[in-house]
């Protein structure tokens, strides 16, 4: 009898290289990969979020007014940056205004933004689908999804109230695009940032444990799977202001994210970064108070009485590094705040040496 010959290792791999080529429509193997990394602009989200985040799936998800937009609109101008990158937003619903686009600092031209608005689930697949897969510029793209609950199925178009499907559009795009082409984004570099509404359940048994209050998310079990971020935006309340040194004036508030589901081990974790109101060209998230914040925490400022007070030694670093002097003492903290408002290059500064002490001590 004859004995089977084994293979050798040499012969496996031309078995497996002849197969992904005569498959090579249906799978990645031959793409590059691509890493790259993208700010929120927050000082303290970043630092959470490894840096911001990468290629791949994005929810977010949260109360009406929450940041969920804003928040993507942000990482929206600094993925604007990566060259040979662009920005297609998927206008479902009326959310998206000038003003919002003009506080987020949008680059609008042609090569960097295009809004498509349409809120039919399949042409919205198709038109992703399509720039994802023929794509020879190798252009990066950032899909932003706004929202997915808004999206309809084209046979519901016709069809009355009473007998449309049951299903929202969210849970369609999810179990069918992103179980097609999560892979594909994230492979080729892309980014897909989608929205979606919280819906409250009353709990009605008096004998179960937990909040009274639920909240789930639209969009279907798919996107928990694919998603490789889920960001849920929390309501703001009246302790969430941020005032002026009197009292009289809002200044800001405070946006509180929880990360449902992460890639780097914060799954829970809460983060609270602020909004300055009235600003515009993507300086809405407030750095300067994030820095003055750390500077107090450091130790590296003290506030007395209506006064401030920077360390020497705080002086002395910024004066080698930027070769300007912070002055000594400010009065408020208002003036505290509009000095590195005015001097941004002390900020930047300050921003990059506050996320590199923050992200070794994670």
């Amino acid at each position: 009898m004859k004995k089977t010959e084994k293979k050798t290792t040499s012969e496996t791999l031309n078995q497996v290289q002849n197969y992904l080529k005569q498959n090579k429509d249906y799978h990645y193997n031959f793409e590059s990969e691509h890493d790259y990394t993208v700010s929120s602009g927050s000082l303290l989200l970043d630092v959470e979020m490894g840096g911001g985040i990468k290629p791949g799936v994005i929810r977010s998800t949260g109360v009406t007014e929450g940041g969920k937009t804003s928040c993507g609109l942000s990482f929206a101008r600094n993925f604007q940056k990566i060259p040979n990158s662009m920005v297609m937003y998927i206008k479902s619903e009326g959310r998206l205004s000038a003003d919002m686009i003009k506080r987020a600092g949008v680059d609008t031209s042609e090569e960097k933004w295009f809004v498509f608005k349409c809120n039919v689930y399949e042409t919205v697949i198709d038109f992703m689908r399509e720039l994802v897969k023929n794509n020879p510029e190798g252009k990066k793209y950032m899909f932003i999804v706004d929202s997915m609950d808004a999206l309809v199925p084209k046979g519901d178009l016709a069809k009355s109230s009473d007998d449309a499907l049951k299903v929202a559009g969210g849970s369609l795009l999810s179990s069918d695009f992103l179980r097609k082409m999560a892979l594909g984004l994230a492979t080729r570099g892309h980014i897909c940032y989608m929205i979606s509404q919280v819906r409250s359940a009353v709990k009605i048994n008096p004998y179960e444990k937990g909040d009274p209050k639920v909240t789930n998310a639209s969009g279907g079990n798919a996107i928990l799977h694919y998603s490789d971020w889920i960001l849920e935006f929390q309501p703001r309340w009246v302790k969430d202001a941020i005032l002026s040194n009197d009292k009289k004036e809002q200044l800001g508030h405070h946006c509180k994210v929880i990360f449902r589901k992460s890639p780097n081990e914060k799954t829970g974790v809460e983060v609270r970064y602020p909004i300055r109101y009235g600003r515009e060209d993507g300086k809405s998230v407030w750095v300067e108070y994030e820095i003055v914040d750390m500077l107090l925490s450091w130790t590296l400022a003290t506030a007395k009485g209506a006064w401030i007070t920077v360390s020497d030694d705080l002086v002395e670093e910024v004066k080698k590094a930027t070769k300007k002097e912070i002055p000594k003492q400010h009065h408020g903290m208002d003036k505290f705040y509009q000095y590195f408002e005015d001097n941004q290059d002390v900020t930047g500064y300050l921003y990059e040496k506050f996320k590199e002490i923050l992200k070794e001590s994670k």
